[in-house]
């Protein structure tokens, strides 16, 4: 006679995290997830399913998933499968599942998906200073020249949607071009993507704000109001939308997924030092607590004497976004973060491994971005 089946259950629900982009990595966590069967007895062996726009994706079956181009745009999503024996098994999808969104900043401009910093010097010339994704440099490339037209230079990751990391340019008649990577540390070709853009003080840009799978910039005028500029994922816009205000007294740079979840974050700097986290939840808007005025999130202090700052992905190859800093004297620190505790407690959680000095001679550029 066959074994009969035993009741199978769960006390908690595993739940999809990580980084929905092209190239970054989604992990299911089974931190609160326990299983149990009636009759007791045994041990259960856990395997996983990963899915797209609801098929099953063939040979997804870790409990990691790297999305790749196949993805973008498409939600993906993740099952538990708890097995006791071959009749008594259960299958438990995920929470949350994710839309992926185009490749983020931090799958760096040369196409080996580790962090790379770009460098603007006197002369115009436009250099890449990668990694080698384990905390060491490369080789440096001038990869520009004649950019000191520009006076305003950011990278929103891919922009266009041909899977590469782009660079957005703003000149002083306030026209916007894109500047289309080609995957390989150069470029495709320049497009002229808008006009008017010099009624903003800043442009940041954080990734796909709105989670809608493209990659998006905020804009800040001088009176403090933020605006939501949404991609279309092929090189333009959808309609902008006013966001917030207050932000006029706060540097602000985009750090994507920063926590090391599905949110994306914008670090601000105020006058006084503080360093300041913002979630942004994937809707187009900031949780209440990201409102300036409110609950700030702060997340380190002395940053006063931080002339540039920017968090561009993970340095030294431990799977944490890092954030970068460049005193007056231009040496450059870079701050490693440690976002482990963050899901439990918060941004109060939010810590840092250390700190090291990784250059000198950094005043010495007109943009790092």
């Amino acid at each position: 006679m066959a074994v009969p089946a035993r009741y199978v259950y769960t006390n908690g629900t595993p739940r999809l995290e990580g980084d929905p982009t092209v190239g970054g990595l989604l992990k299911v966590d089974i931190s609160s997830t326990f299983a149990y069967v009636i009759p007791e007895g045994g041990t259960p062996a856990i395997s996983y399913s990963w899915t797209r726009d609801g098929v099953v994706i063939p040979g997804a079956t870790s409990i990691t998933y790297r999305p790749t181009s196949a993805d973008l745009g498409r939600v993906i999503a993740a099952n538990l499968i708890i097995t006791y024996d071959a009749e008594s098994h259960l299958s438990v999808q995920a929470e949350n599942p994710l839309r992926v969104a185009a490749a983020a900043r931090a799958r760096g401009f040369n196409g080996d998906n580790t962090l790379d910093i770009f460098a603007r010097d006197g002369s115009g010339r436009l250099i890449l200073y990668p990694t080698d994704g384990r905390g060491n440099w490369q080789a440096p490339q001038v990869i520009g020249w004649g950019w000191n037209i520009f006076n305003l230079l950011m990278s929103p990751g891919d922009f266009d949607g041909d899977g590469t990391v782009d660079v957005l340019a703003r000149d002083g008649q306030g026209r916007l071009f894109l500047y289309q990577g080609n995957g390989s540390g150069g470029w495709k070709r320049a497009l002229q993507v808008g006009q008017g853009w010099d009624v903003f003080k800043e442009l940041t840009t954080a990734g796909d704000f709105n989670g809608d799978g493209t990659n998006d910039v905020l804009a800040k005028d001088a009176s403090g109001s933020m605006f939501l500029y949404p991609g279309n994922g092929r090189g333009g816009w959808l309609t902008p939308v006013r966001i917030g205000q207050g932000w006029q007294d706060l540097e602000t740079a985009g750090a994507g997924h920063f926590f090391g979840d599905h949110n994306v974050v914008v670090l601000s700097k105020d006058w006084t030092g503080y360093l300041q986290a913002r979630n942004g939840i994937r809707n187009g808007w900031f949780n209440d607590y990201g409102i300036p005025g409110s609950f700030a999130g702060n997340i380190g202090w002395g940053w006063e004497t931080v002339a540039r700052f920017g968090s561009v992905g993970d340095f030294n190859g431990d799977g944490d976004y890092d954030v970068y800093g460049i005193d007056r004297s231009g040496k450059l620190t870079m701050y490693l973060g440690d976002p482990s505790n963050v899901q439990r407690r918060g941004t109060l959680g939010y810590r840092w491994k250390g700190s090291a000095v990784v250059g000198w001679g950094w005043g010495e550029f007109t943009a790092v971005f």
